[in-house]
């Protein structure tokens, strides 16, 4: 308990505080970033990497005092602008890639644009901006942290790094307090208010100048941007459409997710033949080609009501409703004008999708996978989507075991290219082991893919835009989405161009920005810098792993991460209460936990109750990370200088966040092969040091 009673001291308190500020600072702009300037939500761990740099420059300059921490008022007042004034500057929809071919929403892709590949100038941009943006942001945490590094350097190694884990833990549950109570971003700079200019000393009154000035912009944008709510997920924006009455247009970070639209009888005979097919869509068509009634229903990725509002149309007696967003449903019930979340044959469920397939022990006549799409990554430790486990082999399966005999499942997606519908189709093909109908809209690029016995397409269709299609199953000719590879927006394996370009300049600006500041590979701690990457790796995994089994919502999330960090902090206890393994025992357990989670079927866990995926989910993720933190623990309590032990840590972390892609190249599990070959090299400067350390001790 004596770690305890120091970490509560004055100085530790500091450390506590700066490193509240710097993690709830890094999760607000990872968040308003993707928001705000769209490319972010599609390169979403470039924050987070930036964020790591700029904690480890800072780290690494403590000395230098406030002679870096006073830029920092005035550098965040530089994002601030860039960020609230995105829209106007021509910055939310900056792109450098044919959005088409990657799948990136935005600016020049719209339902009826064939060829929207950038130019010159336009690519130009948007690596400016990309680079640009992601520097201004090392620079920030840089400048942050210089003064959190100076702190740490004051009392014991073991003592700070608890304080500075227990400060960040704190931030993550504040933000995502924040995120639950959908708080809008001048909330999020209240911290910064508060926190900072106490730290400021001579520089405080310039200090509360720039932090006033950044609160009253961000307070001024978000007051002018009427009908806005700052879900868990995104910035949801509802605008009438005039062109059709009783008609809403949601977008969801600036880019367009869906209508709310009255489609009952009653309304749409006010509009021509062609209208009413036009404003149809393909909402009807699984229930219009239904071979008998549909007593139950469950729609996946409800949205605001639009497909529950077909199946009442149809009489079904009783429809499950998937949503994750709560700000998207509650819109739902507010706007839609047949009011479906309303009727009490309606159950909405706020949760994820797969998540949702994976525990329920309903059965169905009919599943509607809507027209999901995230418009972004699940969370900033991740290249993947939140839609993305959805659509795998696995999840199909799922689906069709669901099923009732003589039951059908329908998918309705934006084909933006033929290998994505390739991939449809082969999927559904192969999951529902029956022959899938396929239709396309005239007039966008959406289709509708339909399998099982309740479909008979010698029905009439109704009044629709959509015509019937061919597709052949190809067996190898697109490669399929796993559990293991859920990119679904990959058309095969390996790492993209468009990760690579923006990727490849932010390293050669990292490498001269350490020669800049005078780091030496001789005054890096490897040790340190190998188990921050490994680490990394480790984080990633979890959240990934543990999303397949609890969804990939804001909250599971926020969980994880916040459960690795109390793993942390304990690991610290345990050390400092005179718990004293030898590295080569915890290195031996650390290596075998790997190779077990390595061979492990996650998925496993879903068939156990509720209370089993906690202990098992507690147990396979968490006993990696606890061996990890025990070795760093006891390695951390030898160094001499806190500040740059942390600052090689972060370093590797930086280098680990880019390892992670490799993912879309091999598949998620194996991360742990990738963190277990860091960990081992990080073993061998360990025991170098070790070496050192006791020969100067001899």
């Amino acid at each position: 308990m004596e770690l305890m009673r120091t970490i509560f001291t004055p100085k530790s308190f500091q450390i506590f505080i700066l490193s509240f500020v710097a993690l709830f600072i890094e999760l607000a702009v990872i968040r308003w970033l993707s928001s705000e300037i769209r490319i972010f939500a599609y390169f979403k761990n470039l924050p987070l990497i930036a964020a790591f740099l700029g904690f480890g420059i800072g780290f690494y300059l403590h000395q230098s005092g406030l002679k870096y921490f006073k830029w920092f008022p005035r550098l965040f007042f530089v994002l601030t602008v860039l960020i609230c004034f995105a829209q106007y500057l021509g910055l939310t929809h900056v792109i450098f890639v044919d959005p088409r071919e990657f799948v990136i929403f935005g600016a020049g892709f719209g339902d009826h644009i064939v060829d929207s590949a950038p130019g010159i100038f336009s690519t130009l941009k948007a690596v400016i901006v990309i680079v640009g943006i992601f520097f201004l942001v090392v620079f920030c945490f840089a400048t942050l942290t210089v003064r959190l590094g100076a702190a740490m350097n004051e009392i014991e190694s073991l003592s700070s790094y608890t304080a500075n884990v227990a400060g960040s833990l704190a931030g993550i549950i504040s933000f995502s307090l924040a995120a639950f109570l959908e708080l809008s971003p001048y909330m999020w700079i209240l911290p910064i208010f508060l926190c900072v200019p106490y730290f400021m000393e001579s520089e405080r009154q310039m200090a509360k100048i720039y932090f006033t000035a950044i609160l009253l912009i961000t307070v001024f944008t978000t007051s002018i941007a009427a009908n806005v709510t700052w879900s868990p997920y995104y910035k949801v924006d509802v605008q009438r459409f005039a062109q059709w009455k009783q008609v809403y247009r949601i977008a969801v970070n600036s880019d367009g997710f869906q209508a709310i639209q009255n489609l009952s009888e009653d309304f749409l005979q006010q509009y021509s033949n062609e209208d009413q097919a036009y404003l149809r869509r393909h909402y009807n068509i699984p229930y219009e080609l239904a071979n008998k009634p549909l007593q139950r229903v469950l729609i996946l990725g409800g949205g605001t009501g639009n497909d529950a509002a077909a199946a009442l149309r149809h009489r079904a007696e009783h429809i499950d409703v998937v949503e994750i967003d709560p700000a998207i449903v509650r819109i739902g019930h507010l706007l839609h004008p047949e009011h479906p979340y309303g009727d009490p044959r309606v159950t909405v469920h706020v949760t994820d999708a797969r998540a949702f397939l994976q525990k329920t022990r309903k059965t169905y006549d009919l599943i509607v996978f809507g027209t999901l799409d995230s418009h972004a990554a699940f969370s900033s430790l991740s290249s993947l989507r939140m839609d993305n486990y959805v659509f795998t082999e696995e999840s199909l399966i799922r689906a069709r075991e669901l099923l009732n005999p003589g039951g059908g499942i329908s998918i309705n997606y934006f084909a933006i290219n033929d290998w994505l519908s390739q991939r449809h189709f082969d999927m559904l093909s192969q999951a529902g082991k029956y022959s899938v109908l396929s239709y396309k809209s005239t007039s966008n690029q959406e289709i509708l893919l339909m399998s099982g016995q309740l479909f008979d397409e010698s029905l009439p269709l109704g009044a629709t835009n959509y015509v019937r299609t061919d597709y052949k199953h190809i067996p190898g000719k697109v490669t399929p989405t796993t559990d293991d590879w859920p990119f679904l927006f990959l058309e095969k394996p390996g790492i993209p161009f468009h990760y690579l370009m923006p990727m490849g300049f932010i390293l050669i600006g990292s490498f001269f920005m350490m020669k800049r500041i005078g780091l030496s590979l001789s005054g890096m701690n490897w040790h340190m810098f190998f188990m921050g990457a490994a680490f990394l790796l480790l984080q990633t995994k979890a959240v990934v792993s543990l999303a397949l089994v609890f969804g990939s919502t804001w909250h599971v999330n926020s969980i994880v991460i916040g459960s690795i960090l109390f793993a942390i902090i304990l690991a610290n206890i345990v050390i400092s209460a005179g718990f004293n393994p030898g590295f080569r025992l915890l290195h031996i357990l650390l290596f075998g936990v790997l190779l077990f989670n390595f061979f492990f079927n996650i998925d496993v866990m879903n068939t156990l109750p509720q209370l089993g995926k906690i202990l098992a989910s507690a147990l396979i993720i968490g006993a990696p990370m606890f061996f990890a933190s025990l070795i760093f623990a006891k390695a951390f309590k030898l160094t001499q200088v806190a500040s740059v032990a942390l600052a090689s840590n972060l370093f590797g972390a930086l280098v680990g966040g880019f390892i992670e892609y490799l993912d879309m190249l091999t598949g998620l599990r194996w991360l742990y092969i990738f963190a277990l070959v860091l960990y081992a090299v990080s073993a061998v400067f360990l025991a170098r040091q070790l070496r050192t350390v006791d020969h100067k001790t001899a």
